[in-house]
Parts: structure tokens; sequence; C-alpha cells
């Protein structure tokens, strides 16, 4: 009796299952120590079933990091979803960036703190097209900030995109490190509650935009 074929809805979820397998594996091993044949083990299956659903480690690596960026953007999007204030909006991006950075610390690593492959690494390879998927969907929750920076300066006369880009880099650097200290568990060894501070430090750092 012929085989019957898998719903969508089954080889999702298939394909999440070894996506997690993946990320556990770079997360607790290192992206170099990442190989198909270690993700079938620590699946129970051989690799060659995981060849049914992608093409290779690289392939499995940039559907993670899209899955963790395509996370980020529906988290930014809907918490902004009707805020017409470009310093609100402002003000719940950072907000949202800082809650995606606790709640999602594996994805988190491989996206923004960690040294692992980004586009860059994959240009001039068979894989750039896929990186380059990857690259426009990581931007996008830099390019809805940027907006908003750009919006809240034009209401103060300033028109140049060299302070937009400038103030972007600034406040990602300052969530960034607000998360990473967190994630490390450094802070909690000077404060018991640092996330108490969370919303006066992405309020402080929106101020000059007032």
């Amino acid at each position: 009796m012929p085989r019957t074929a898998r719903k969508q809805d089954e080889i999702d979820e298939v394909k999440d299952s070894i996506l997690d397998g993946a990320l556990a594996i770079i997360v607790e091993e290192g992206y170099a120590s990442f190989t198909m044949r270690k993700l079938g083990s620590s699946l129970g299956c051989a690799a060659k079933t995981i060849y049914n659903y992608f093409n290779s480690k690289e392939e499995i690596y940039l559907r993670l990091l899209i899955k963790g960026f395509e996370k980020l953007n529906s988290a930014a999007d809907e918490a902004i979803c009707g805020v017409a204030d470009p310093l609100e909006r402002l003000r719940i991006l950072g907000n949202a960036y800082i809650q995606f950075g606790l709640e999602n610390g594996h994805y988190y690593n491989i996206m923004f703190s960690w040294d692992v492959p980004k586009y860059l690494s994959y240009v001039g390879t068979n894989y750039e097209v896929q990186a380059w998927e990857e690259k426009e969907i990581a931007m996008y929750y830099a390019s809805v900030a940027e907006a908003a920076i750009s919006e809240a300066l034009l209401a103060k006369g300033v028109t140049d995109k060299a302070e937009t880009e400038y103030r972007l880099i600034r406040m990602w650097a300052e969530l960034h490190g607000f998360i990473s200290l967190n994630n490390s568990l450094s802070f909690r060894e000077y404060h018991p509650d640092t996330l108490q501070f969370r919303d006066r430090i992405v309020r402080e750092m929106l101020a000059d935009l007032q």
C-alpha cells in the first residue's frame, strides 16, 4: 500500500523539531560542532532523513536565523500597531526588543551576540541568495526603528540621515548591552532586580528626541 503523503502542517511540525534540535546543538556545542550526523543522532533518526526536509546544515542554520527574526518582527509589529507618535513607537520598540532578548536568549545569541555566520559569510557561495533573504528579514526591525527616529528628528528640524543612523546604532547598542548583561547573569551579581530599571533606561535613552 503506497505511503500517504504528509500534510503541510505535519511537514512544518517536523521542520520545527529539526530547527529546535539544531538550535540546541549550536547553543551547547557551538556552530562549528553542528553537523547533520550529530543533529540526526540528537533527534533519533538517520542524517539522511533530515535531508528530506533541508538540503544542508547551512540551510537549517539560515532558517533558524529567519525564524528568530520573524519572531522579533512579529512582536514589534503587534506592539506598535496603531501607534502614531514616533517617540511612543520607539519606547514600545525598545521594550519589545528587550523582552524578546530576555525571553528568547538562545535565538538572541545567534542573532546578535555570537560570532556565527551572517550574510557576508555567504557572499559568493551557493547560499548567498538564502543569506540575502535572511538579511532582509533581519534588517526589518532596524528599519522600523530608523523610520521612527527619522520622524522624531524631522519634528525637531533635523534631516541629516547620518544623525538618524547614529541614533539607531546608539539605541541598538544600549539595548543590546542591557540584554546581554542580564542574560549573562552579570547584573545579578550587582543588583537582584535590574529589570526594574528597564523602562527608565528606555525612556532616558530617548529623552533628547523629545
